[in-house]
């Protein structure tokens, strides 16, 4: 049986800008044969490309030529296309059929070497993960995506350095980076995990009038104003607001919207939940708790 082996003269070249076209990386990599950057979902870059040569030579010297070059606002990353080891597949089903747990914690870690990484987009796996942190030059030793029963992603994960200082660095360079399109969030693991700091969830009594909807996975860059654009051709908006970051005044990927009416209200459920807002799918309730 034939095993897949390295291909010593292809080069993956990472954290390319996402508005990179194949005819700039042409200008950078002369030599190539052949250059191809992968697109995910919407068709937009995924922020990295395969560059092929005629011989491991030509590769080698592209590679030493082009690692850490400036295109755009980034540096890139050169490296040969070496495929990085696949995280271990935990199975759903022990011996005889019986269902087992998915493992939620990582082994213990060094004090200082385990971060926290957030956000991140629902189809970004263990290996997707480990990819982009060694893109940005920062590789992990162990990593594990927080999935719920069903195997679905939380949109989180723990990552492990080797040392407290690679952590630092870590944190550092990864902290608003891109991966698979969300912006990630990374901090360094409080002492005992996130459950041992977390206050109990305060219960508040649901308080509404069935006239405001929460809209919620927008665009970083959604403003108050376009949501009361979007909204306001089902009716009349009484106010609109995109939730924002005290400190940067991005949004934090959620707003309200406040209708008239009860009617206006549903009318913009039944009409935009699941419309795509700069191509990320809205998903809008009622708000219970006015």
């Amino acid at each position: 049986m034939s095993t897949e082996q390295p291909q010593s003269n292809r080069l993956y070249v990472g954290n390319i800008p996402w508005s990179t076209t194949v005819e700039e990386l042409q200008g950078l990599f002369t030599d190539a044969e052949n250059i191809e950057i992968p697109t995910g979902r919407q068709n937009r870059s995924r922020g990295y490309a395969l560059v092929s040569f005629s011989d491991e030579s030509a590769a080698q010297s592209a590679m030493q030529a082009m690692n850490g070059h400036a295109l755009g606002d980034r540096n890139i990353s050169v490296r040969a296309d070496n495929p990085l080891p696949k995280a271990p597949k935990s199975s759903s089903r022990g011996s005889g059929g019986a269902p087992v747990q998915r493992p939620t914690n990582l082994p213990e870690a060094e004090e200082g070497c385990r971060c926290y990484v957030g956000n991140l987009a629902w189809e970004t796996d263990e290996q997707a993960l480990i990819e982009h942190c060694q893109t940005i030059g920062h590789p992990v030793l162990r990593c594990e995506v927080a999935r719920q029963s069903g195997g679905r992603s939380k949109g989180w994960a723990l990552i492990d350095f080797a040392s407290k200082e690679a952590a630092d660095a870590g944190v550092k360079a990864l902290h608003d980076t891109e991966c698979r399109a969300r912006s990630i969030i990374v901090r360094a693991e409080r002492p005992g995990g996130a459950a041992a700091t977390k206050p109990p969830r305060e219960i508040r009594p649901e308080n509404s009038s069935g006239l405001q909807i929460v809209v919620r996975n927008l665009p970083w860059s959604t403003t108050s104003d376009d949501l009361r654009q979007v909204f306001q051709q089902v009716g009349t908006v009484v106010d609109a607001k995109s939730t924002c970051h005290d400190d940067t005044g991005r949004s934090k990927g959620w707003g309200t919207v406040l209708f008239e009416t009860q009617e206006q209200a549903q009318a913009a459920i039944a009409g935009f939940n699941g419309v795509e807002l700069e191509g990320r799918p809205m998903q809008i309730k009622i708000d219970r708790f006015e």
